[in-house]
Parts: C-alpha cells; sequence; structure tokens
C-alpha cells in the first residue's frame, strides 16, 4: 500500500534509527540523516465520515470495533475522501537534511520502506500519521455505530416507540419497533464502498435503503 501510493528509489544502506509517527509527521534518522513526512492531518468531519462508513458495513464494523483494519477497508478511506497514504509525493513535505534536497533520496526511501513494512504490520501506524490514535478511532466507531442502531450509547438497549400504550401490554410486547432512519449521507457513501469492494467482499455486504 505505501511502496504503491509513494514511489522512491533504491534505499540508502542503514538502519532506520529513531523512529517515530505521530499525527501528521512520520520521522526517523538514516544513515545519519534528519529525515521526515509530513501528511495533511484529518479534520473531525473527516473521521466521522469514514468511521460511520465503517461502522455500516458489518464486515468492517466488527474487526474495527475489535481494534483491527482489515487491508480492505483502505478502499473505504478512499472512498469518503480520507486515502490513508496520500496518492504520491505531491500532498507530502518531505524532507531530509543529506545533499539531495531537490529530489526523493534513498533516506527518504528507506523511510517508506520502513512505513510501509510497520503499517503492514499494524496499520493503525498509518491512521495516527493520519491523525487519529487507535482508541480515539475504535471510539468513533463504537459512536457511529450505536447511532446507526438507534442507540443513545454504545450499551444502551433499543426501546420500541409505544405511544400512550401500557409498556406491559401484549400490543407493545409483540409491537415491531421502527427502523433507524441512516444518518445524512451514510447511504449514499454505502454505495461507494459497495462499487468499490473486490468481487470476494461484495456479497458479504449488504445494501441499505434510506427508509423516512
Amino acid at each position: 500500500m505505501v511502496a504503491e501510493a509513494l514511489p522512491a528509489p533504491e534505499r540508502a544502506p542503514g538502519p532506520v534509527e529513531r523512529w517515530s509517527v505521530r499525527p501528521g509527521e512520520v520521522g526517523a534518522r538514516v544513515s545519519g540523516h534528519e529525515v521526515s513526512l509530513i501528511r495533511p492531518v484529518a479534520g473531525e468531519e473527516d473521521w466521522e465520515r469514514v468511521c460511520a462508513a465503517l461502522a455500516s458495513q458489518p464486515v468492517f464494523r466488527g474487526p474495527s470495533l475489535d481494534g483491527r483494519l482489515p487491508v480492505e477497508s483502505e478502499r473505504v478511506f478512499v472512498v469518503v475522501g480520507l486515502p490513508l497514504v496520500p496518492p504520491g509525493w505531491g500532498p507530502l513535505a518531505a524532507s531530509c537534511s543529506c545533499a539531495q534536497w531537490r529530489s526523493v533520496c534513498g533516506h527518504l526511501g528507506a523511510v517508506v520502506e520502513e512505513l510501509g513494512v510497520r503499517a503492514d504490520a499494524d496499520p493503525f501506524v498509518l491512521v495516527r500519521w493520519a491523525g487519529s490514535d487507535r482508541s480515539e478511532f475504535v471510539a468513533r466507531v463504537g459512536a457511529a455505530a450505536a447511532r446507526q442502531d438507534g442507540r443513545e450509547g454504545p450499551d444502551a438497549p433499543h426501546r420500541p416507540r409505544t405511544g400512550g400504550a401500557d409498556p406491559a401490554s401484549a400490543a407493545v410486547f409483540w409491537s415491531v419497533p421502527d427502523l433507524p432512519a441512516l444518518p445524512e449521507g451514510l447511504a449514499e457513501a454505502g454505495a461507494r464502498v459497495r462499487a468499490s469492494a473486490p468481487g470476494p467482499l461484495l456479497d458479504g455486504l449488504p445494501v441499505f435503503d434510506r427508509r423516512t
């Protein structure tokens, strides 16, 4: 994922040291040179949108709530306009303390390679780079799932509307609760996610219809 988005020359020899990832910046030291990759940080609305899209699809909701990100979820990020890895070097402010400052150098290539290795082991490295840590991300997906399920909180039970009827009556007991309306824009996001899903996943993705 990382290498495809950020093509770089052959990495410089030597270990990647002083590795760090924080919102908006990856930093490291390669062969005595300081290297950094600075990207735009996603805003609150961006995170709400991508987490709502993930929560809307059971194939992504469960793993996300468990603190995991399937490889295929990258498509969801792209569809909603928040790629985990910027598409090319243009959106990045990449710097290295070596003399080859006019172009992408081998030291930057080494950091990109290391970022790819670490992201393969834990995709939340890229989430943090984009501006959110794991716990914040999981909490946002949980809140979005709760809203979509028509609940006030992650553990709140669903209560059907009873009008003026006695809650203990047989009519209320056997009543079917109204389905919650989808959040604004979610149906469209779900359709885009389905359109971009690979064949093996498509059959597992439900279709959402807006109900008023």
